[in-house]
């Protein structure tokens, strides 16, 4: 009996102690608990007070940094590619019976011209590169001009092409006409301080018709390529029988665009 009473007096007095601890670890978990509620909340608050509050923050600053970036980076023009295109210019007053090749006057204040001059029937290249050119002459025959047809007339002067063979005869007998010949020249010219370079031909087209009298005729020559141009070099049209040209700006057209540097 003696032996057990100061054990179990031992075990009272350590009894307080136990269930201090107990409770004071209780106390800190729901502490701990509490405070980390609180952390979680403060934090869901704040991030979706940040959301709203950087949203139209945000779209402000995506426009600034597109105006920055005009503003840097200026929008390039859009290049203007070098082009040309002329009608055929009217005659005026009484139309000279030439059956020689004759270099063709294009009417440029109703045509196209940007980044292209023209001087004397000639379209005159500021940028070299490769160009596309193109040429269309329409010739036509009727009754008012079938007289001409049989007569050598005077030649107006002019430029001559590269060759000056007869174009016309006549033709007697039973089904009499004429036969013409009808060429279509494009030819180059290239620039130089030196010595004037000879024309070269680009493009030749020509065909030989047969035109009966009292009868109305047409005949068009249309040809295109791509050539290199350099600055200050011209190009021209030349055509035999120029007297016979149709007047119309839908038939009889001249022109050039660049396609490449």
């Amino acid at each position: 009996m003696e032996s057990s009473l100061p054990r179990f007096q031992q075990l009272r007095r350590t009894e307080p102690i136990s269930n201090r601890t107990l409770i004071g670890t209780v106390v800190f978990m729901g502490l701990l608990q509490v405070v980390s509620s609180v952390a979680v909340v403060l934090h869901l608050t704040g991030h979706l007070q940040q959301v709203t509050q950087t949203g139209p923050a945000l779209v402000e600053t995506s426009d600034d940094l597109q105006r920055g970036e005009s503003q840097r980076c200026p929008t390039k023009p859009r290049e203007v590619t070098p082009s040309a295109h002329l009608p055929i210019q009217p005659p005026s007053g009484h139309i000279q019976r030439d059956i020689q090749n004759t270099m063709i006057h294009w009417d440029h204040a109703h045509g196209h011209l940007s980044k292209i001059g023209y001087h004397d029937g000639r379209i005159l290249v500021r940028e070299g590169g490769l160009y596309y050119i193109y040429a269309k002459t329409c010739f036509r025959y009727y009754d008012q001009v079938e007289e001409s047809l049989l007569e050598s007339g005077s030649h107006a002067p002019g430029r001559r092409g590269a060759s000056a063979e007869p174009s016309i005869h006549r033709e007697d007998g039973a089904g009499a006409g004429a036969v013409a010949l009808l060429i279509q020249y494009v030819f180059h010219e290239r620039h130089s301080h030196s010595a004037p370079h000879r024309p070269a031909v680009l493009m030749k087209s020509g065909s030989t018709k047969h035109w009966q009298r009292s009868h109305y005729h047409m005949c068009c020559q249309q040809q295109g390529g791509a050539f290199p141009l350099g600055p200050g070099d011209s190009i021209y049209v030349s055509v035999s029988n120029s007297w016979l040209l149709d007047p119309e700006a839908e038939g009889s057209y001249f022109g050039a665009f660049r396609i490449s540097i």
